[in-house]
C-alpha cells in the first residue's frame, strides 16, 4: 500500500508531464511551420514584385536604342524613381548597356558616366546566355548615394536578334527583410534569422 501510494502518483505525474511535453512540442512545431509559411510567402511576393518591376522597366524602354535612352534620361529617370518610391524593399533600378555602362537609373537624373558594372556578377552572368532572373550576393556600394550594402536581382534586356543587350538590375535592401523578420519574431517564443 505504501509502495502504491508513492508509485501511482509518480506514474500519473510522469504521464501528465510527458503528455504536456508532447502537446507543447506540437504547438511549437505548428508555430514554426506557420512562421515559415509567412516568411516564404513574403519573400515570394517581394521577388514577384521585383520581377514585375523589371518587366515594367523593359516595357518603358521597349524599342528604344541606347542613344535615345541616354537622351531621355531625365524623363525616364522619373518613371523609374516612381517605381522605387512606391516599393520600400527597393533601393534603386539601373538599366545597363551591353558594355556594362549605365544607361538609366532611378537614383540619378544623369547617370555617372564612370560607373561600370561589367565585373559585377549580376551583370556578367547574363553575357553568355539568358539565365533568367539572377539573385546576386550582397554587394558593397561604390557610391555614397547607395549607403548600405544591398543585393541585386537582374535580368537580361530583351533584344530583337537575341544577342546580349545589357541588363535591368534592381537593388534590394536586406534591411527590409530584417525588419519584417523582426516583426514575426516579436511574438513570445519566436526566433527567425536571415
Amino acid at each position: 500500500m505504501l509502495v502504491a501510494s508513492i508509485v501511482l502518483p509518480l506514474m500519473l505525474f510522469s504521464f501528465a508531464g510527458w503528455q504536456n511535453y508532447r502537446h507543447e512540442q506540437a504547438v511549437a512545431d505548428d508555430r514554426i511551420e506557420r512562421s515559415l509559411d509567412i516568411l516564404h510567402e513574403h519573400t515570394l511576393k517581394v521577388f514577384q514584385t521585383v520581377e514585375r518591376s523589371i518587366a515594367e522597366v523593359n516595357e518603358i524602354v521597349r524599342g528604344m536604342p541606347d542613344e535615345e535612352i541616354r537622351e531621355e534620361q531625365p524623363r525616364l529617370h522619373e518613371r523609374l524613381k516612381r517605381i522605387v518610391d512606391a516599393l520600400p524593399q527597393l533601393r534603386a533600378i539601373f538599366l545597363i548597356d551591353r558594355e556594362g555602362r549605365p544607361l538609366l537609373s532611378s537614383q540619378f537624373v544623369q547617370v555617372p558616366s564612370d560607373l561600370r558594372s561589367r565585373e559585377r556578377t549580376f551583370f556578367n552572368v547574363h553575357m553568355a546566355s539568358d539565365v533568367g532572373t539572377y539573385v546576386s550576393e550582397i554587394v558593397e556600394p561604390r557610391l555614397q548615394a547607395f549607403g548600405t550594402p544591398f543585393f541585386v536581382l537582374s535580368r537580361r534586356r530583351p533584344s530583337l536578334d537575341e544577342r546580349f543587350n545589357g541588363v535591368v538590375a534592381v537593388a534590394v535592401v536586406p534591411q527590409y527583410f530584417e525588419e519584417f523578420y523582426a516583426l514575426i519574431g516579436r511574438s513570445p517564443g519566436s526566433f527567425d534569422a536571415l
